[in-house]
């Protein structure tokens, strides 16, 4: 047996870990620098790569590589269904003013739609790359067009009362019309709902003759089940 006599003997000891099975897909760069793959965004370098450069794409476990004509031009850490990997360099120079600015209309435009609305859009583009959420930030600003300005505020108020900065699921409180449900009085923007079962603070003082607050409540329904 060849593989015993002469192969085995050169194998290096197994490390532990099981063999990541790659997966190769062909993908074409966007108008915005990025392809699609897995359901999440990768930037493509400009000078190898422009706008309508066809590439293929190799994606594991933890990295998602591209190659054109067989050629690696860019590695990128696997990001989640939703997710985006954005290198600045892969940018064209001439279009740094662009990176830039952009975000300052969106800004602009959003507040001009409404208070939330210019709320909501500064939560969406904050961080080192506002740049990489401009399409959220686009879609924003056409949703005003398509459900009216009013309703837009309404929903990002909402969405904003709840943490919830998403512009897909911002959509979703427009179609189901949940923005013109009232909120909770306690409930200011930008802060969770209470939970049902909350209790204040106070509840769990200890007082001087050592029976907590709690002995006080009626408990005659710990028995029932949610």
């Amino acid at each position: 047996m060849v593989f015993q006599e002469e192969e085995q003997s050169a194998l290096l000891p197994w490390d532990g870990e099981f063999y990541d099975l790659p997966d190769w897909r062909d993908a074409k760069v966007h108008p915005d620098h990025h392809i699609a793959y897995g359901y999440a965004l990768y930037s493509a370098p400009h000078l190898t790569c422009p706008p309508g450069t066809k590439v293929e794409v190799r994606g594991d476990s933890k990295l998602v590589r591209l190659y054109r004509r067989g050629v690696l031009v860019k590695v990128h850490p696997r990001k989640p269904r939703g997710g985006r990997s954005t290198d600045e360099d892969d940018y064209p120079p001439e279009l740094t003013i662009y990176t830039t600015r952009a975000p300052d209309r969106v800004l602009r435009r959003a507040g001009e739609l409404g208070t939330a609305v210019g709320a909501f859009a500064g939560r969406l583009l904050s961080g080192p790359l506002p740049w990489s959420k401009l399409r959220q930030g686009q879609k924003l600003l056409r949703l005003g067009e398509r459900y009216t300005p009013e309703r837009l505020d309404a929903a990002c108020r909402r969405a904003l009362s709840v943490d919830l900065i998403d512009v897909r699921r911002l959509e979703r409180i427009l179609v189901e019309a949940l923005e013109e449900e009232a909120l909770p009085e306690d409930t200011a923007p930008g802060l969770p709902l209470q939970g049902r079962f909350a209790l204040p603070g106070h509840t769990f003082a200890q007082p001087h003759n050592g029976h907590s607050a709690l002995a006080g409540l009626d408990v005659s329904a710990q028995g029932d089940n949610p």
